[in-house]
């Protein structure tokens, strides 16, 4: 089970991006529908609820569970994580004839992802595939992504400098009194992906008038000629075709290929980029000016600076005219581009998509390049060589298949793994409470979820039907649309020479993010590409 993956396999292909282009005209379309009331009277109970895909027919249905307990093991120590992985192995693996038969998957965060390759490292000289704990293909779980992928996107879009600048993000914050908005992402997801679609969904309705050339929110859409009598299919083909008009606009700026000029880098090896890895013979690297090679790439930089006075070409960067430069436009596109991708990473996991999920890696890996997000760069770089060749056939369906639980059924209902193991853990530390002995805690485990189930479930089970309180939420749709009037009225999708922001931070990037994810991408990617599923850590010649 080893197999070396070639770096452009790293990067989306045309054939993927026409799927995801399906993709986004589904979610563009259905974010249209939701909050143009024209658009919703006419298609929201013709427009599908769900994006077909290939496990659509599982995907709606209850998972069953099965509590394990907890286990007394201290995560930091490479000793107790391969006690618990003989232990788990021993239980939870199938063996035949003393052998492994099958290898399951340990799912977990990035952190967990990497004590578990640790693990199987340092038990690598063990005589047998048991010993060598090769009954588990560790992988890192989707919400820890979701959260990780919006971090990256916030380090990009999100700064408190630029309060003054409409049509930021920390404008609109403020403009819409978001005030559950603040510290890190990851300590508050949910309000910064509330803010963030709320953006979207304003930028979606605004660039849809556009293709019609409206600009106040409230305008008629003309419909075309006999459109109340036409047949439901025809309907919805003429706004996914509106829809996918406007993102060959604004998501792929009138190309084919969102990934050209990063594939393209990837592909060449006389790329500055690629300076130090386009020269490897036999699993060495050799001189650029002599006929020496070297086992790692640090001894050849010494070689060469020393011995040869070389020095590594820096590669050429496009900069526009500062007086035809638009901050604005620009910064709009960067926040669509990103935005929609995230969300397509979570319809994604609502639907159990998992060919979508572990496709959508491709995306996230140059945005974590570019925002130095490592740890989660090396995971998605180990997650789209799993899939991309080193696992069989059957393990990478199982893989892409297996991502998601769903607790109440229905289609549209499930969330990721890790996420639920986030809210049993939060639940159990409360139900444990009551144990005040680790013997006793560990005893009861098992009865946990079985416990926190019942208490989220007590009204309905002992028939009290009263509402205990009202929770009041600011309107969603109202919020979309304060947001999609100022970007209309300010002009955001268009293109207005030397419109500029105040806050610096916010225009390194520039409307081509993709294009600037270059930068130590392919040594990042021949560094910590994988040959075998069990045991991913880096190269440590590179």
């Amino acid at each position: 089970m080893n197999c070396d993956v070639d770096a452009d396999r790293f990067v989306p292909s045309v054939e993927e991006q026409n799927l995801l282009m399906n993709e986004l005209v589904f979610i563009v379309a259905s974010s249209v529908i939701s909050n143009l009331p024209q658009m919703r009277a006419i298609f929201e109970k013709i427009y599908p609820k769900h994006l077909r895909h290939e496990f659509s027919d599982q995907a709606g249905e209850k998972t069953k569970q099965y509590p394990l307990g907890l286990t007394d093991c201290n995560e930091n120590k490479t000793s107790e994580m391969i006690k618990m992985l003989k232990e788990f192995q021993r239980k939870y693996v199938p063996f035949k004839n003393e052998e492994i038969h099958e290898s399951v998957f340990f799912g977990g965060d990035r952190l967990t992802d990497e004590r578990i390759q640790s693990s199987q490292q340092a038990m690598l000289n063990a005589g047998s595939p048991a010993g060598r704990l090769e009954g588990f293909i560790s992988k890192i779980e989707d919400f820890h992504r979701l959260m990780n992928f919006l971090e990256a996107i916030a380090k990009l879009t999100y700064s408190t400098d630029s309060g003054c600048d409409p049509g930021t993000m920390y404008y609109f914050r403020n403009k819409l009194n978001a005030r559950n908005v603040k510290g890190k992402v990851t300590n508050s997801y949910r309000a910064h992906k509330y803010l963030y679609y709320t953006v979207l969904d304003a930028l979606c309705c605004v660039m849809f008038l556009d293709e019609f050339e409206i600009v106040n929110f409230d305008d008629v859409i003309p419909l075309p000629e006999n459109f109340d009598v036409k047949p439901n299919d025809e309907k919805i083909a003429w706004i996914n075709e509106i829809c996918a008009n406007l993102l060959k606009k604004h998501l792929f700026n009138e190309g084919d290929d969102l990934m050209e000029t990063l594939r393209e880098i990837l592909n060449d090896p006389n790329h500055p980029e690629n300076y130090w890895i386009s020269n490897m013979n036999d699993g060495r690297v050799q001189c650029h000016f002599c006929e020496r090679s070297y086992a790692y790439v640090g001894s050849l930089k010494t070689h060469e600076e020393t011995k040869h006075n070389a020095k590594v070409p820096k590669p050429k960067t496009s900069k526009e005219s500062d007086t035809r430069s638009d901050d604005v436009e620009s910064y709009c596109n960067v926040l669509f581009k990103l935005t929609l991708l995230h969300k397509n990473l979570d319809s994604a996991v609502d639907m159990a998509d998992g060919n979508r999920s572990v496709r959508s890696a491709k995306y996230e890996l140059p945005v974590y390049n570019l925002t130095n997000k490592t740890k989660y760069a090396i995971g998605s770089i180990h997650l789209i060589a799993l899939t991309e060749g080193i696992l069989s056939d059957e393990q990478r369906v199982r893989l892409t298949a297996n991502r998601f639980i769903n607790l109440q059924g229905g289609v549209n209902n499930n969330m990721a793994l890790d996420e639920y193991v986030e809210l049993l853990n939060r639940d159990s530390k409360i139900a444990c409470s009551g144990f005040q002995t680790k013997e006793s805690i560990l005893y009861h485990s098992k009865e946990f979820p079985m416990v926190v189930n019942f208490v989220k479930h007590h009204d309905s089970i002992c028939d009290v039907t009263q509402r205990k309180g009202f929770h009041h939420l600011p309107s969603y749709l109202e919020d979309v649309k304060k947001v999609a009037v100022e970007l209309a009225e300010m002009k955001a999708i268009k293109h207005v020479n030397g419109r500029k922001l105040k806050c610096k931070t916010l225009t390194k990037t520039g409307k081509d993010i993709f294009d600037k994810c270059f930068q130590h991408l392919g040594t990042m990617i021949f560094r910590h590409k994988p040959l075998y599923a069990y045991h991913r850590l880096r190269n440590k010649k590179i």
